[in-house]
């Protein structure tokens, strides 16, 4: 079955296992340099809310947060999870359709633009939607620079590369973390920041079996999909989560994801 980028990038049930361990701190860490009590921001792409959660506290009961995301699932549990946060509110929608009220001290969008197969676009109306001096930040990947020591087995390796193969058949860039740059500039954006935040975690790490099985939830999940659009087979899918969970838990030592943040301003 031929699917497109945009129903690709459609989060799978179960999603929000990944996301829900990630915080300000621990996953969007380059938003502590720019937040301040006050701010409006919105958060595109927002998941299941953790990450803006967190911005609502720093920014405090004078600003304002806005989380959206087309999973209304994830909406869902965002909506239920932090529904005591006065400053804070969740909108299940398609950024290019969203009408705030009003305009945006910061927008903030994170490992969101991988999955896009027009980042040009969502940036514009972002811009859109910005205060004049406001300011776009946003962080993602180039998974084509992911380490692992040692080197996971090779039916993992085979799902990765379809997993690469399966984004960019329809137009995703696996690279889009280092092509940011000349992206917001080619927008008449002002480059403010361009600097690496990666996800590293080694064996010694108290949560290094939560981090490192990232792909085994990858597989669970968008696994699936693979196998419903003819990159692997289920049984190659099963295997890939066998023998990677089997890796974690004996061999593995390391592995460092590269994730690049790029912040500009109007």
């Amino acid at each position: 079955m031929a699917t497109n980028a945009y129903q690709r990038a459609a989060m799978p049930r179960g999603t929000n296992a990944v996301l829900d361990v990630r915080t300000v701190d621990n996953a969007n860490a380059n938003l502590l340099l720019v937040l301040k009590p006050g701010m409006r921001v919105l958060d595109v792409g927002c998941g299941s809310g953790t990450i803006t959660k967190g911005i609502a506290d720093i920014v405090g009961p004078n600003g304002y947060v806005c989380g959206i995301d087309r999973s209304k699932e994830l909406i869902d549990i965002a909506q239920r999870n932090f529904k005591d946060y006065a400053n804070l509110e969740f909108v299940s929608d398609d950024v290019m359709a969203f009408k705030p009220t009003l305009p945006f001290d910061v927008i903030t969008t994170s490992r969101t633009l991988q999955w896009i197969e027009t980042p040009q676009e969502v940036m514009k109306k972002m811009i859109s939607i910005l205060v004049p001096g406001g300011m776009i930040c946003v962080l993602d990947y180039n998974h084509t620079k992911i380490e692992w020591q040692p080197a996971p087995p090779a039916s993992m390796q085979y799902f990765y590369n379809q997993f690469l193969k399966w984004r960019a058949d329809v137009g995703m860039n696996n690279a889009i973390g280092d092509a940011l740059p000349q992206l917001v500039t080619g927008l008449h954006m002002q480059l403010q920041l361009h600097a690496a935040f990666p996800e590293s975690t080694k064996r010694e790490d108290p949560d290094f079996q939560t981090h490192i099985s990232i792909w085994t939830k990858v597989a669970e999940t968008r696994g699936q999909q693979l196998v419903a659009d003819g990159y692997i087979s289920e049984q190659e899918r099963l295997q890939a989560i066998k023998d990677y969970n089997e890796y974690c838990i004996n061999e593995a030592q390391t592995m460092r994801m590269y994730l690049m943040a790029t912040h500009a301003s109007v």
